[in-house]
């Protein structure tokens, strides 16, 4: 059985998480307030797919050095990261998505979605945001040193991941433990 608007809303509300639901989209908006920024999250549901959306993650960058180092860090971190992938939309805008197919989606694999998203958009929008609009900064790297205007160093490394009050399931086992590798490198 594919999961319905009803039992989207039915998990929004078990996870805790104010939403507004646009019915003729069946789209839901709903956001978090990370360590590094706030963020937005739109949530599409179609016949087979639901996705989880941070569109813009990072606006797209002015200076073509930058979008080319941009580039090829988003695809080394998508090959780094598990559930969720970034991408670049037609302006350049940098997205972080996670799609979970519909078709017998339960409460924690949901969960494990929303998890994702905002796990990594907070462990890595101040190294994506710099890799996009510094031109002297090298992702991943802490031997940068800000000019004037700076927007950070490296990404948040914490064990705390601001999961939902009642998260669970497997992607935050998933959260916990890179969470923990981080802390240790």
């Amino acid at each position: 059985m594919s999961a319905t608007a009803e039992t989207i809303h039915e998990y929004f509300e078990q996870y805790g998480w104010p939403v507004e639901f646009d019915d003729e989209t069946s789209t839901w908006r709903t956001g978090f307030r990370g360590h590094t920024a706030n963020f937005a999250i739109v949530v599409h549901l179609t016949d087979n797919w639901v996705y989880f959306v941070i569109d813009p993650f990072v606006n797209a960058p002015a200076d073509v050095r930058c979008a080319s180092r941009l580039h090829q860090h988003l695809l080394r971190l998508n090959h780094a990261i598990n559930m969720a992938k970034f991408s670049v939309d037609d302006e350049g805008d940098v997205v972080l998505t996670v799609e979970l197919p519909t078709e017998n989606l339960d409460y924690s694999e949901f969960a494990d979605g929303i998890n994702a998203l905002s796990y990594y958009a907070d462990a890595y929008y101040l190294d994506v945001v710099n890799t996009a609009h510094k031109p002297g900064y090298v992702p991943g790297s802490e031997d940068y040193v800000g000019g004037e205007g700076d927007l950070g160093g490296k990404p948040t490394r914490r064990g705390e991941l601001g999961l939902g009050p009642r998260a669970s399931g497997f992607g935050v086992v998933v959260a916990r433990a890179l969470a923990c590798l981080l802390v240790e490198a």
